[in-house]
C-alpha cells in the first residue's frame, strides 16, 4: 500500500457518480418516503455499472466501493447500497445478477427487524459470520425510521447457505463507511458556508470562536476517517492479513465522524438545522439512521481491538 489515495480509475467512476446524481438525485429523490422509493434513479445505479461491482467477475473491489459510495453519501442518495454489495458478492450468480441489474431490493440483516423489508425482492440472513438466503414465511410489519429507510419486522426461513460472507461484510463496512464520510462532509459543507454567510452582532458567524473550533474539530474527524476508508479499501483488495479489522474501524470511525459533523451542523444551524424541512436535517437524520450499529456490534468492536493488539505485538 504505497499511497493513501484512490486511483486515477476509482476516481474516474467517482465522478461518473457525482455526474450522474447531479443530474439525477434531485431533492425528491433523496427525501422519497418509504412508499415511494425511486427505482428509476436506483436502475440508473445498476446501468452505470455501480450496483454490479462487487461480483467477482467484474473486477470491482473495495476501493471502487468506496470512491463510489463517498459520493452517493454526498448526494444523500437513497437505497439498500451496502445491502447490494454485500448480497452481490455472497449471492449464487443468477440471484447477483438480478440484484445488480436493480431488478430486485435486497433486505439484509437479523431478524425480525431488518432494513428494506417491506420493499424486499430478497432477503439474507446474517449474522456477522455466517449468511444465509432466505424467504419471508409470513407478512411484513413496517416499522418507521428516521432516515426514510422502510424497515419491518418479519420471520424468516433459511432457504441457502451462502459462501464469501467475510468478503462480502468487507464491502459492506466500507460503502456504509463511504456512505457516511459523504454524507457527514455535505452537512459540514452547508455548515462552514452558514457560518461564513450568516451574520449576528455585525460579524460572520463563524469568525466567533465557540462556532469556527467545532467546525473544524469536524473537519479533522471526516479527514482522518478519509485517510482510514481509502487505507482499508487497499488492505482489502491487496488481501492484507488486517483487512477486516481496518474495515471495521474505517466503519467506526466514519460512522462517529459524521455523528459529530452532524452534531455540529445542528449547533451551528439552531432551529433550521433540526427541522427537517431545512438543508441538512434529512441528511443528518440518514447519518444517525446508518450509524446505528447492528446486533453484533460487539463483535465489530472485537474485531477492531483485534487489529490493533496484532500490531502492537509486532
Amino acid at each position: 500500500m504505497s499511497s493513501v489515495a484512490f486511483s486515477p480509475e476509482q476516481e474516474a467512476l467517482a465522478e461518473s457518480v457525482r455526474r450522474y446524481c447531479r443530474s439525477r438525485c434531485t431533492e425528491e429523490v433523496q427525501r422519497a418516503d418509504s412508499s415511494s422509493f425511486p427505482r428509476p434513479f436506483w436502475q440508473g445505479l445498476a446501468g452505470l455499472g455501480v450496483l454490479s461491482l462487487a461480483i467477482p467477475e467484474e473486477g470491482g473491489g473495495a476501493g471502487e466501493i468506496s470512491a463510489v459510495s463517498m459520493e452517493l453519501g454526498r448526494a444523500c442518495a437513497p437505497g439498500p447500497l451496502a445491502g447490494t454489495f454485500f448480497a452481490t458478492r455472497t449471492l449464487p450468480e443468477p440471484h447477483a445478477r438480478t440484484v445488480a441489474r436493480g431488478a430486485g431490493l435486497v433486505s439484509v440483516g437479523r431478524p425480525p427487524l431488518m432494513p428494506w423489508a417491506p420493499i424486499a425482492d430478497l432477503f439474507i440472513e446474517s449474522d456477522g459470520d455466517r449468511a444465509w438466503l432466505a424467504q419471508a414465511t409470513g407478512t411484513v410489519e413496517p416499522v418507521e425510521t428516521l432516515g426514510n429507510e422502510p424497515w419491518g419486522r418479519v420471520s424468516l426461513e433459511r432457504v441457502l447457505p451462502l459462501e464469501r460472507v467475510q468478503e462480502g461484510t468487507n464491502f459492506s463496512n466500507m460503502a456504509l463507511a463511504g456512505y457516511l464520510w459523504g454524507a457527514g462532509k455535505r452537512v459540514l459543507d452547508a455548515t462552514v458556508e452558514h457560518a461564513r454567510t450568516r451574520h449576528q452582532f455585525g460579524r460572520a458567524l463563524g469568525s466567533f470562536q465557540a462556532v469556527a473550533h467545532p467546525i473544524v474539530n469536524a473537519g479533522l474527524g471526516l479527514e482522518a476517517a478519509d485517510k482510514l476508508i481509502k487505507v482499508a479499501a487497499q488492505a482489502i483488495d491487496h488481501q492484507h492479513p488486517q483487512a477486516c479489522g481496518l474495515a471495521v474501524a474505517a466503519r467506526l470511525s466514519a460512522s462517529r465522524a459524521a455523528m459529530e459533523a452532524a452534531f455540529v451542523s445542528h449547533q451551528t444551524h439552531g432551529a433550521l438545522g433540526y427541522s427537517v424541512e431545512g438543508p441538512i436535517g434529512h441528511i443528518a437524520q440518514r447519518i444517525r439512521q446508518l450509524s446505528l450499529l447492528p446486533a453484533h456490534a460487539d463483535d465489530m468492536r472485537e474485531k477492531a481491538l483485534a487489529m490493533y493488539s496484532e500490531r502492537g505485538q509486532e
